[in-house]
């Protein structure tokens, strides 16, 4: 398991080694982590049925990655729980408590049916059918990550509630009125927070648990639609895992990090939205509450409609890659460049010659996030981490600055912003 002291040895070898900037090098809970972590979606078995040629080169990626950052993030959803054996398989003699382990539950493995499982696509229309399901019921949730800490061979160090806001799409779908399915919702986490509570109490997480989610602040809600009904609010959310705790006898819970997308589209939690929704960034929100925030989604944008065809929710291309191409798409283009002028009083318009994922990185790793995280299971995709490490990280100030510059390029090219700011 992850140790303070394991932890620190790792970034204080990474500084000295010159792979780390010190403004890069953050805090996840108790632990000392780097700025980016290894975000493992796309892990996948030597042999499995999709990505088999790509198996050994994502684990090599992996354990190139391993010389330079120390957050690892999977979940029991992703290839059906293969990423995590081949989490499991490549930290396998490395030095355990150096490295931060953390996976997720809640998404239903197929053929299953679990007591209080509600159907993912629901939000798709009525008399849709999905062979996809999901569950926090507490059972659920005990038994899962028992079954990731088998999958994994070590014992997780953070287990995150993998979008537990598809109970709110279920309910939106029903019609329930909001604040009938946000009480539900809570009352839903405080039962699976108090399991959470009871697995850390028998060290079968050895360090604590969160959320993965698209919070009140985030632009977009799990099922791509501008986000209100089907979302978490912090603060909420950590007064359950305060009841929780509470219930099973203890004076402090551990709930200590929240996962939410960021990058410069969904910018949603660090320049917050409308007042009439939330005008304070969930990251701001959370320094208040002594919670670490995760992001994902640094290149894989959804963008706000209007910005590109086939937008999120409406078939075709879901997301927006920023990622250096040739030739460079007309909005990819413009984005770098509105983004690079933002900064031009900072080191960071020295440093045009950086790729478009480059810049994206920075900018969803400022100094008041803990780390990260990107799918890097190929070797280029890890090569951009180690060069992103070793400059000095954005202020929030210039990452606020460039974020609003968007929001300014989104207006001028007539995006669809209502719902969304």
């Amino acid at each position: 398991m992850a140790t303070v002291e394991g932890t620190a040895r790792f970034v204080e070898r990474v500084l000295a080694s010159g792979r780390l900037h010190p403004s890069n090098a953050r805090r996840l809970g108790p632990f000392a982590c780097t700025a980016l972590g290894f975000g493992a979606y796309r892990l996948v078995p030597e042999g499995s049925a999709t990505g088999a040629a790509t198996a050994a080169t994502a684990s090599g990626a992996l354990t190139r990655a391993l010389d330079s950052v120390n957050v690892i993030d999977t979940s029991s959803h992703y290839a059906f729980g293969h990423s995590e054996r081949v989490i499991g398989a490549t930290l396998h003699g490395r030095p355990r408590d150096e490295l931060i382990v953390c996976t997720k539950v809640g998404h239903v493995p197929r053929g299953e049916m679990p007591k209080g499982a509600v159907p993912i696509g629901a939000h798709r229309g009525a008399g849709t059918t999905s062979d996809d399901w999901h569950c926090i019921s507490p059972t659920f949730v005990d038994s899962e990550v028992k079954a990731c800490t088998e999958r994994l061979g070590t014992k997780p160090d953070f287990v995150f509630l993998h979008n537990p806001e598809y109970l709110l799409s279920a309910r939106m779908q029903e019609k329930v009125p909001i604040a009938d399915a946000w009480d539900e919702m809570y009352q839903s986490l405080f039962e699976a927070f108090k399991i959470l509570e009871r697995l850390c109490n028998d060290g079968i997480i050895t360090s604590g648990y969160g959320v993965s989610s698209n919070f009140l602040s985030c632009m977009f809600s799990v099922t791509g639609l501008p986000n209100l009904y089907e979302s978490l609010v912090l603060d909420r959310v950590v007064d359950a895992a305060a009841s929780a705790a509470r219930a099973e006898g203890l004076q402090k819970h551990r709930f200590q990090v929240a996962q939410l997308p960021l990058n410069a589209f969904e910018n949603g939690a660090v320049l917050g939205r409308t007042p009439g929704t939330q005008a304070e960034g969930d990251c701001s929100m959370a320094q208040r509450l002594g919670v670490s925030i995760l992001t994902n989604r640094p290149i894989n944008a959804l963008p706000m409609p209007g910005v590109s065809t086939g937008d999120w929710g409406r078939g075709g291309n879901s997301y927006l890659q920023l990622r250096e191409a040739k030739p460079m798409g007309t909005t990819q283009s413009l984005l770098k460049r509105v983004v690079l002028d933002a900064l031009a009083d900072a080191k960071a318009k020295a440093e045009a010659e950086a790729t478009l994922q480059q810049v994206a990185l920075r900018l969803a790793s400022s100094s008041n996030v803990s780390c990260t995280l990107n799918g890097a299971h190929q070797t280029k995709y890890v090569e951009d981490l180690e060069d992103v490490l070793k400059v000095a990280s954005l202020s929030e100030s210039q990452v606020q600055r460039a974020m609003q510059s968007v929001r300014s390029m989104a207006t001028e090219l007539g995006c669809q912003t209502k719902g969304l700011w």
